[in-house]
């Protein structure tokens, strides 16, 4: 019965660890897709103050790794008969991240601005943390 009674206990702690470890390699993942989604937006503001320049060129080779096709966390939601976007996180992302940039422009005591400030304010606010949350849904499972 002891015998029992101890197999039975490693083997709860057995299942116990597994379903802990389970969780905390999906919130690590959920984690990961969030703050790749969060950087495919500030380098798209980032672009889109000077789009013609040797660093804009720059950050569209990361923009580009973390998409969809560059083998991004986050899947477009098409409709299967049209092809029609229904949902695409990042120019969701993209929409978001600029709109609220523009209302932070930098203006230097010279009279000079910085809108490169604005992409950063949006970057690091709540706002910015909770619509990357709601795109939790579009998580790929396997990529």
């Amino acid at each position: 019965m002891d015998k029992l009674k101890s197999t039975l206990t490693l083997a709860l702690i057995a299942l116990t660890s597994g379903i802990v470890f389970s969780e905390e390699v999906s919130i690590e993942r959920t984690n990961e897709a969030r703050n790749s989604l969060k950087d495919y937006g500030l380098v798209s503001c980032l672009i889109a103050i000077e789009p013609s320049s040797v660093l804009a060129t720059d950050l569209g080779y990361i923009k580009r790794s973390l998409s969809f096709m560059g083998k991004g966390s986050y899947s477009i939601v098409q409709d299967e008969d049209t092809f029609e976007i229904k949902h695409d996180p990042y120019s969701e992302t993209v929409v978001f991240m600029l709109k609220e940039a523009k209302k932070s422009v930098g203006y230097m005591k010279s009279g000079e601005t910085s809108k490169s400030i604005g992409c950063f304010k949006v970057y690091h606010s709540i706002a910015f943390d909770a619509f990357i949350t709601e795109q939790d849904a579009y998580i790929m499972v396997n990529r």
